[in-house]
């Protein structure tokens, strides 16, 4: 039996020396100091005790109690030493101690107190410090009573993990004041210990075969132990009807904490304002712990640890124990479960956690249990509901685009890691180029040959697709290039190009930074029938960085970069009718983009897949020129459908994998000029829309282009 109950315990060896007896009515008004003002014979074998109380005593102490026992007043083991001692339970006896009580007693058969029949108050403080592990500092048995008005302080001389501090049998406690408790409490048959006020207490408490422990504790309380009021879990099966149970009732102010060290605790009732939280350290497979409660009431804050890849968990347990016939099993109240957010857990979204079980035969069942936040688990948030008699922590999701299956909802600092799938992409299309935006009236190249520049800025909003939705994306930029006409006569320009661009993301929490360097070459040809081929072949690096606050309200960050190429290949006519013109133009452009894996400081590793992308676009270009000897004035509007043909992805959230896909349609439309001066300078400008299935966007463009 892990608890071992003493059943019984007498002192059975003779009295030896006794340094104070207490009978009779008597006065002490100056300190008693023992073994200094009273002393004892220990040259002998047998039981010394430092005070011992006869029946029928009344004795009043006005000042101070100290008794002092050293361990080399030891005689080899064979002697038992007592502080205060005690045997009259058919006689009435009281001690009262107006002072301080402090008795300090080292060796293994050394017991500070042991009282059967007698009542003791101390209305000073109390302390006890003593080396036995086996019976215990205080012993209490016989209708006997210890009332303590003052501070309480046991503590032991040494390391023993489970040294009793309180054994208490068909007798009476009472703590009025702050109390610090090292050890355990054992309270059995019709023994009662009542502790109040601010207690700090290590050690198991336990209530069995009819015993009752009432823990009423103020802030600044602290309990850390187990405590067990079904009677002990490893004990022989109880016969039929024996009921082996005791009762504990404790309520926790606010600022009061219980922290439980054990795989089981089982009390009461439990209420008050105050925290309990499971702390048992054992291996990863024993490390949870169960709490059963007969009845809940108040609002108790619990903190449990949870595991829900591996279904296991700290878990609340309102039941009645089937020995226990006569109490009944209720929950009431609203309390609060703190649990802790884990990006690192192997989650998938479906995975589902009982945390809360409440008995079907409950007489009273109106409690609520709330998390204090939303939980984030992997890459997912899980929250707590109510089904039947049971709270589950499971993710509720969302309805997926056609509002029909249940997506599980990643979190945070998922969306911004996957998100940055959508940044790229979108960043990759932004800088992809046509004829148009490089000032493309290439037909008037420069002898020598022409440098441009030029600058972009826009916004993309919402792109849709399931669990990356909400994104959005302010973004500038700009690009410089420089090309040549072959000869005068070749139809070819060659030229290369580099540039950078700025792209500040929004996610759900947050926000981030994307930083793109790209560079290419490009080749047009231009005939004088108004036919043109142009194309490009790019290298772009980019550098997402993001930052987002969890459901907790921590901050979580995490970058990541990449690398992509792209080739694009367009072609178009102009068609003239006078000063107008109509130009069709098709560009099919392919790109490849590189995975990445991120790693988000929360714990969650987010694997970024590469993918393809082959995007067709067919626009035509309506325009309007006017032209003199030194400069040409072109107007124009655009529009075009584009096309995502292939875009296929997924993301992994540490080990749950989810497809992605940048497939849709978009309408993309646009109005601008542009006006070459005097055959060398061209300026450029023109507002640009996309609308889609998949994001929007608008874009202003501008440059610059000088031939020579």
């Amino acid at each position: 039996m892990k608890y071992k109950l003493l059943a019984g315990l007498a002192i059975t060896l003779p009295v030896t020396s006794t340094a104070l007896t207490l009978q009779g009515t008597q006065t002490f008004s100056e300190n008693v100091n023992i073994p200094i003002t009273h002393n004892y014979d220990v040259t002998n074998y047998g039981t010394h005790i430092g005070i011992n109380i006869i029946k029928n005593n009344n004795t009043i102490f006005e000042k101070d109690v100290t008794i002092k026992k050293t361990e080399q007043d030891d005689l080899s083991g064979q002697s038992i030493f007592v502080g205060i001692g005690s045997d009259s339970p058919d006689g009435i006896s009281s001690t009262l101690i107006k002072g301080n009580l402090l008795i300090d007693m080292q060796g293994e058969e050394s017991i500070p107190l042991y009282l059967q029949g007698d009542d003791l108050t101390v209305n000073g403080n109390l302390t006890m410090n003593s080396s036995n592990e086996g019976i215990g500092t205080i012993y209490l048995n016989r209708q006997a009573s210890l009332t303590v008005n003052g501070k309480t302080n046991i503590s032991f001389s040494n390391n023993h993990e489970d040294h009793t501090a309180m054994y208490i049998s068909n007798a009476f406690l009472t703590l009025n004041d702050d109390s610090v408790i090292d050890g355990s409490i054992y309270v059995i048959g019709s023994g009662l210990a009542k502790i109040n006020n601010k207690s700090i207490i290590n050690g198991t408490i336990l209530a069995g075969y009819g015993g009752t422990i009432i823990l009423d504790l103020a802030k600044g309380s602290k309990i850390t132990g187990t405590v067990l009021s079904f009677g002990d879990p490893d004990d022989d099966e109880p016969e039929e009807g024996e009921d082996r149970t005791g009762i504990i009732k404790m309520n926790l102010a606010k600022g009061a904490f219980w922290e439980i060290n054990d795989k089981i605790s089982e009390i009461t009732e439990l209420s008050g304002r105050g925290d309990v939280k499971f702390i048992n350290n054992d291996s990863a497979d024993d490390r949870y712990g169960e709490l059963k409660i007969e009845s809940l009431k108040g609002e108790t804050t619990f903190h449990l640890r949870t595991d829900i890849v591996a279904q296991k968990g700290d878990k609340i347990i309102i039941t009645k124990f089937p020995e226990a016939v006569s109490r009944n099993t209720s929950a009431e109240g609203v309390h609060t479960l703190i649990l802790t957010n884990n990006g690192a857990s192997e989650t998938t979204g479906k995975e589902k956690l009982t945390l809360v079980e409440i008995d079907n035969h409950a007489v009273t069942n109106t409690a609520t249990f709330k998390t204090n936040h939303a939980i984030e688990l992997g890459g997912y948030v899980y929250q707590l509901n109510k089904q039947e008699n049971e709270w589950i922590l499971a993710s509720t999701g969302k309805k997926d685009d056609k509002n029909i299956n249940q997506k599980p909802q990643i979190s945070s600092s998922a969306d911004a890691s996957a998100n940055f799938l959508n940044a790229n992409y979108l960043m990759s299309y932004v800088e992809n180029q046509t004829l148009l935006k490089r000032l493309g009236d290439m037909r008037n190249s420069g002898e020598f040959g022409d440098v441009w520049l030029r600058a972009f800025s826009g916004k993309l909003d919402s792109f849709a697709g399931g669990n990356l939705s909400k994104f959005d994306m302010n973004y500038h930029g700009f690009q410089f290039g420089i090309d040549k006409q072959l000869s005068e006569q070749s139809p070819f320009v060659i030229g290369a190009f580099v540039g950078q661009t700025y792209g500040d993301p929004d996610y759900r929490k947050g926000d981030g930074t994307l930083r793109s360097f790209n560079t290419g070459l490009y080749a047009t040809y231009l005939d004088n029938n108004g036919w043109y081929i142009d194309g490009i072949a790019k290298y772009a690096r980019q550098k997402n960085h993001f930052k987002v606050k969890d459901t907790a309200n921590d901050v979580i960050q995490g970058s990541g970069r990449t690398n992509g190429l792209s080739a694009s290949i367009e072609f178009g006519k102009k068609f003239r009718f006078n000063n107008f013109y109509i130009e069709p133009q098709s560009q099919l452009s392919y790109s490849h983009q590189n995975g990445k894996l991120i790693h988000a400081s929360n714990g969650l590793n987010v694997k970024l897949g590469n993918y393809n992308s082959i995007m067709g676009r067919a626009s035509a270009l309506f325009g309007y020129e006017i032209n003199t000897d030194n400069s040409k004035i072109n107007l124009y509007a655009k529009t075009g459908i584009i096309r995502e043909f292939d875009g296929d992805t997924y993301y992994k959230l540490n080990t749950s994998r989810q497809s992605h896909s940048f497939k849709g349609n978009w309408w993309n439309n646009s109005v601008g000029m542009s006006a070459q001066l005097n055959q060398q300078h061209t300026i450029y400008f023109d507002l640009e829309s996309s609308k889609g299935n998949r994001f929007d966007l608008l874009q202003i463009n501008g440059g610059y282009r000088y031939s020579f």
